[in-house]
């Protein structure tokens, strides 16, 4: 990603001598916007909920343990083997609980994306502000290295194909 970033940078300015260049830091923004504070209680009271959600569907397990166990010199076979499938029934559903929230794409994520989503459009309007007034070709995101603005001209694609497709190897 950061080898894209610096191979436009290079592009940009061996086609464009005179352009402006700026960046801003996402993660210092992130930190210091007055506004993170209320975003990250509402993101905690989720993971609050979430984490409860999983303490007793743990101890609910816990529960059906003890009570298989205390039982299992009582009960008949099958009656063991019903009770072993319910506990690992349940086992699943803690697990499938904890993939849905904390996995890859999980509730967590979605909600946090949900809550910072009008920020970042906020955040990109001001980009894009700062970047037609101040004439700038191009804003990165010195965090990641990635591109957060670019002019409408600072776009190379069309010139490096042209020259690329029309060159014999």
């Amino acid at each position: 990603m950061l080898m894209g970033a610096t191979l436009a940078v290079m592009l940009l300015a061996s086609a464009c001598p005179a352009a402006d260049i700026g960046f801003i830091h996402s993660e210092r923004i992130r930190v210091e916007y007055n506004g993170a504070r209320d975003i990250d209680n509402q993101l905690q009271a989720s993971v609050n909920d979430w984490r409860a959600q999983a303490r007793d569907l743990e101890t609910e397990i816990q529960s059906l343990l003890g009570e298989l166990e205390s039982q299992r010199l009582l009960l008949s076979q099958d009656a063991v083997r019903e009770k072993e499938q319910v506990v690992q029934q349940k086992q699943l559903e803690y697990e499938s609980f904890l993939n849905d929230v904390w996995g890859v794409g999980g509730l967590a994520a979605r909600r946090e994306a949900e809550l910072w989503q009008p920020v970042i459009e906020r955040i990109n309007a001001i980009l894009t502000e700062i970047g037609e007034a101040g004439e700038y070709d191009m804003i990165f995101d010195a965090a990641g290295g990635t591109i957060v603005y670019a002019a409408p001209g600072a776009d190379l694609t069309d010139q490096v194909l042209e020259r690329l497709n029309g060159t014999t190897e």
